[in-house]
C-alpha cells in the first residue's frame, strides 16, 4: 500500500536509495517542483518508469517508503522473481559489466540455521565446476553485507521461460517427440554430473527448466551428493531422507546417502512419466502410502491414458522406472543414446508431433508433500486443480521456477530441502504422520526404532487412526519383492488386544504418549552421546 507522503520527501529518499545519478536526480527536481500539486510520487514514479531509470518492483518498493536494500555487493537488484522459506530469488545487474544475472539469496534467518548455509555453499560449488549446456550455469557464491546482517546468495545466469511442472500443468502433456527430447537433454547433462561424481537426488520437472532458446537446463543442486568428497551434509545434520516423494527412488526413501546415479534416472523416468500423462506415477494417498507405492506397485500404464506412445518408448520408460537398482538401466547416457534412437525413427512420422487426447483418467489428487529431513508436517491449503508435483503454497522457495516472467507465475512453488513435509490429509494428526514416517524410515534401513518392538505397536496405532492398516499378508509380500530393503520383522508385528468401548480416544492418547516418550528418550541418548 502506498504512504502519503510530499514530493520533497519523496526526492530525499530517491537520493537515499542510490538508484538514480546525479543527473537523474536534478531532473526529477526540475520536472516535479515540490510546490506544485501534481508532484505527487507516483507520478515521479510513472515518469521514471517511462523513461527506464527504474523497474515496477522500485516503484512499488519506493511507494511504501522502502527506499533501503536495492543493492547487493556487486549487483542492483532489478525485481524478486521468487520467496520462499529457503530463499529469495532476484534478477540482478551487475554494477560494472551491465550483465543481468539471477541470485539465490539466503535470508538471514537461515544463516544458522541446520544446512541451509553450508548447502548454499555446496551448490555454487558443485554448479560452478559443472559447465555443461544442460546444466544451469553458477558464476559464484558472495558474502556481503547490508549493515546490520551477513546476506549469503548465489549468481547465476537469468533466464526467461518455465519449467516442465508449469508446462505440462498450463499446456497439459507433451507429444512424445517433445517428452523425448527433453528427457533426452536431462539425461546428457546428468551423464556429465555423474560423470564428476555427483548424484542430483531431486530430479523432477519443477527442475527441468526450458528457457528461450529452447535448451533444457537442469537446476537445483542443493540436495546434491559429491561421492569425490567426505563430506556429508546429510548425516552431519541428521537428515535421514532427501529428495521429493513422487519422484523418489525406492531406494531414496531408505537411505539417501547411499543412493548412487540410478536413483537419478529412476527419478528422470517418473519426470518422462510426468510429461506424458500430466501426473507422477502414482498419486493416490498420503505421502508415506505414495512413497510405499513406489517401493510395491505398478503405474497405470501409459496406454490408459493415450494410445501414441510407442513400445520403444514404453520400453525405455519402463526400463529407468525399474524398482530393483540392480536390474534398472545403469547410465544416463544409455537413456540419452536410447532415447536419440528412438527420435530418429520417428523423425519423419509427423503424428508424434500431436498432444494426446486424454482418456478419462486424469490426476486425482494434488496434496503433494516435499519429503524433507526433519520430518515437519503441516496442511497444505493448495487446490487440487492443477497436475500433481511435490508441491505447497506459492510463496514457498522456488529454485526451479526462478527465471519465469512474473505473469507467468501459476504453477506453485516447493518448500526448502529440509524444513517441511507438506501433505493435505494428514491434518488431524500431523504427530502421528511425523512418528509414521520417521519409524518407517529408520526401520526399513535398521536404524535406532528397528530394534524396540513398541515401535512396531505404534506404528500400527498411526496406521489404524490414518486408515492406513493392510493385512498381514499384503505386508509379507511388500517386502518379498523388496530385495534391497529389508523390513524388520518387528515392522510386521500387531497387538493383538481387543479394542475397548471408546478406544478412538485412548488409542490417541496413547499414540502422542508413546511419542513423547520416545522424543524424551531420543534427546537424553543424543546428550549422553555427546558427553
Amino acid at each position: 500500500m502506498s504512504l502519503q507522503v510530499s514530493a520533497n520527501s519523496f526526492q530525499q529518499m530517491l537520493s537515499h536509495s542510490g538508484l538514480l545519478s546525479e543527473t537523474q536526480l536534478q531532473q526529477v527536481e526540475q520536472r516535479f517542483p515540490a510546490s506544485v500539486r501534481t508532484s505527487t510520487p507516483r507520478a515521479i514514479c510513472d515518469w521514471l518508469l517511462q523513461e527506464g531509470a527504474i523497474t515496477e518492483w522500485h516503484a512499488e518498493k519506493l511507494l511504501q517508503s522502502k527506499f533501503r536494500g536495492f543493492f547487493l555487493g556487486p549487483y542492483k537488484l532489478l525485481s524478486r522473481v521468487a520467496r520462499g522459506g529457503m530463499s529469495t530469488i532476484y534478477s540482478a545487474q551487475h554494477k560494472e559489466t551491465g550483465e543481468v544475472n539471477a541470485l539465490k539469496v539466503l535470508p538471514p534467518a537461515r544463516t544458522n540455521t541446520a544446512s541451509y548455509l553450508p548447502r548454499l555453499q555446496r551448490e555454487a560449488a558443485m554448479t560452478q565446476r559443472l559447465q555443461h549446456p544442460n546444466i544451469v550455469r553458477v558464476f559464484g557464491f558472495y558474502s556481503e553485507s547490508d549493515g546490520q546482517d551477513a546476506i549469503h546468495f548465489i549468481a547465476m545466469e537469468f533466464m526467461r521461460g518455465r519449467d516442465l511442472f508449469e508446462t505440462v500443468n498450463i499446456e497439459g502433456p507433451l507429444s512424445c517427440r517433445q517428452a523425448a527430447d527433453y528427457i533426452r537433454q536431462a539425461a546428457e547433462g546428468l551423464e556429465y554430473a555423474h560423470q564428476a561424481g555427483l548424484v542430483h537426488r531431486d530430479i523432477k520437472p519443477g527442475n527441468l527448466f526450458v528457457p528461450e532458446d529452447g535448451v533444457l537446463r537442469i537446476l537445483d543442486l542443493g540436495l546434491a551428493q559429491d561421492f569425490d568428497s567426505e563430506e556429508n551434509l546429510t548425516r552431519e545434520f541428521n537428515e535421514r531422507v532427501l529428495g521429493t516423494a513422487d519422484y523418489l527412488a525406492p531406494e531414496q526413501a531408505a537411505d539417501s546417502h547411499t543412493v548412487d546415479r540410478r536413483a537419478d534416472l529412476y527419478s528422470l523416468g517418473c519426470s518422462l512419466y510426468f510429461l506424458l500423462t500430466g501426473q507422477p506415477p502414482f498419486t493416490e494417498g498420503t505421502l508415506v502410502q505414495r512413497l510405499v507405492a513406489h517401493q510395491t506397485k505398478t503405474p497405470v500404464p501409459l496406454t490408459q491414458f493415450r494410445s501414441d506412445v510407442p513400445a520403444e518408448l514404453d520400453s525405455i520408460l519402463n526400463a529407468m522406472m525399474e524398482k530393483n537398482r540392480n536390474r534398472r538401466i545403469s547410465t544416463a547416457s544409455e537413456v540419452a543414446e536410447r532415447l536419440s534412437r528412438f527420435l530418429e525413427s520417428i523423425a519423419d512420422k509427423p503424428e508424434f508431433d500431436q498432444r494426446p487426447q486424454m482418456g478419462e483418467l486424469s490426476c486425482s489428487q494434488d496434496d503433494r508433500g516435499r519429503l524433507s529431513a526433519s520430518f515437519d508436517t503441516e496442511d497444505s491449503n493448495k487446490s487440487n486443480t492443477d497436475a500433481a508435483e511435490t508441491r505447497t503454497t506459492r510463496d514457498a522457495d522456488s529454485w526451479p521456477n526462478v527465471f519465469r516472467r512474473p505473469e507467468d507465475s501459476s504453477a506453485d512453488v516447493v518448500v526448502e530441502h529440509n524444513a517441511e513435509v507438506k501433505t493435505q490429509g494428514a491434518g488431524d494428526f500431523p504427530g502421528l504422520t511425523q512418528l509414521l514416517i520417521t519409524i518407517e524410515a529408520e526401520c526399513r534401513v535398521g536404524g535406532a526404532f528397528a530394534s524396540d518392538p513398541r515401535s512396531a505397536e505404534l506404528l500400527e496405532v498411526a496406521r489404524r487412526l490414518q486408515g492406513e492398516v493392510q493385512p498381514e499378508e499384503n505386508r509379507e509380500q511388500s517386502t518379498a519383492i523388496l530385495p534391497e530393503i529389508v523390513v524388520p520383522k518387528t515392522l510386521h508385528k500387531v497387538s493383538d488386544a481387543p479394542e475397548r468401548p471408546g478406544s478412538f480416544g485412548r488409542l490417541l492418547l496413547f499414540a502422542f504418549l508413546l511419542l513423547a516418550w520416545i522424543c524424551i528418550v531420543t534427546v537424553l541418548v543424543e546428550w549422553m552421546q555427546s558427553a
